[in-house]
């Protein structure tokens, strides 16, 4: 049965009405609670190192991957490794991005600790740093756990629960403040990591058109659309399961399936509405962005992916605390073969200098609520035994 975009979202939208009128209201896969319950933070968790790695798996990561694994040893540590199941071989072939959500963790983990009066001792790579191009099996970190009275809890660490990727349409008639984007730069600690931004409408519009069709590139490049299609989660049910990945719900997606409109073979056709559908929801994220962020380093070793993951995490929170909506777009960022010439392009836009890592792109704006994405059980992340 074939449908045009227009019919597909005519027939929706007839769902929708359906179940605002009391009918099905309850079969449109909402977002499971369980799958969810992590935001609430630690519930009466007795263990300090239980209690900051709750906090800590909130982190911003790519694709959702939570690409995370702990080791607990003795009473005061925490070894950190990557999980390298877990990780996105198509769209991030050297493993940068992933690095870069193992500093968020990092960053989000010595937050929760401050706010418990204890300091970390990072050290980072203990075993060496990964070479480029591999994801080793050594630790990304050892940490030890300081009580310390004299540590003050991080003021971005009261917006942990509140973050979110805003992954929706921004407010085309509400411009940011340079005020805004001021608190944005403050967030971050330290001289590794260089931020930078625009509002001028010239450049914002020449960067909308351009993650656009990085996005669109992205979904039309078979073997990078697959990795994301193995990771869509497509149902509630589905959702609770992985607690991972991409998750699409809610009546468009419930009705859609069981009209035989959408599953991941329609999602990945370029020729099907759905297909078509994804491109359009992306365009309309692109096209909504009001300003542009990016963070940069000088080289790209592990040590400085880490260092933009941390700085990520603070501006993000930053962001919340501005009232600001989020997403990164890191589609013109990624290092496959396809992506090149748009990788370039966008090393021009941004005028980077030689020798400079763009680590992240960020679009910026102002929307409305936006729900928080699934997350793992804490004791999936925990290794047996000690490192």
């Amino acid at each position: 049965m074939a449908l045009s975009r227009r019919n597909f979202i005519r027939v929706v939208g007839g769902a929708g009405v359906l179940a605002a009128g009391g009918l099905g209201l309850r079969a449109c896969d909402t977002m499971p609670e369980a799958a969810v319950a992590a935001w609430r933070g630690p519930q009466g968790e007795p263990d300090l190192r239980r209690r900051l790695l709750s906090w800590a798996q909130l982190a911003p990561n790519p694709h959702n991957r939570q690409p995370w694994l702990v080791a607990l040893p003795g009473k005061d540590e925490i070894v950190l490794y990557c999980d390298r199941s877990r990780l996105l071989p198509q769209t991030d072939p050297f493993g940068r991005q992933i690095m870069i959500g193992h500093g968020c963790f990092l960053e989000l983990l010595a937050q929760a600790a401050t706010a418990e009066g204890h300091r970390l001792e990072i050290a980072l790579f203990p075993g060496g740093q990964f070479p480029e191009g591999e994801i080793g099996g050594q630790p990304v970190a050892r940490i030890r756990l300081i009580a310390d009275a004299r540590v003050a809890a991080d003021p971005l660490f009261s917006h942990v629960a509140a973050r979110r990727s805003a992954k929706v349409p921004y407010d085309l008639n509400r411009p940011v403040p340079a005020g805004a984007i001021q608190a944005l730069q403050q967030a971050i600690v330290g001289p590794s990591v260089r931020f930078a931004q625009t509002r001028d409408i010239e450049r914002v519009q020449l960067l909308r058109d351009f993650t656009e069709q990085a996005m669109a590139l992205e979904m039309r490049t078979p073997r990078t659309m697959a990795e994301s299609i193995d990771l869509m989660r497509l149902s509630a049910a589905e959702i609770d399961w992985y607690r991972d990945g991409i998750s699409l719900h809610g009546p468009m997606f419930w009705w859609g399936q069981r009209l035989g409109l959408i599953d991941k073979a329609t999602i990945a056709d370029p020729k099907s509405s759905a297909f078509e559908s994804g491109i359009a929801r992306y365009r309309d994220m692109t096209q909504s962005a009001m300003g542009f962020v990016w963070l940069s380093t000088e080289g790209n070793d592990r040590s400085a992916q880490i260092a933009a993951g941390r700085a990520y995490a603070r501006v993000n929170l930053a962001a919340t605390a501005q009232g600001l909506a989020m997403q990164p777009l890191s589609q013109a960022l990624q290092e496959y073969a396809e992506m090149t010439p748009l990788f370039n392009r966008v090393r021009e836009i941004v005028k980077a200098a030689p020798g400079e890592t763009l680590q992240m792109l960020l679009r910026v704006g102002y929307a409305g609520a936006v729900p928080p994405s699934p997350r793992r059980r804490l004791d999936d992340l925990l290794l047996n035994g000690t490192a």
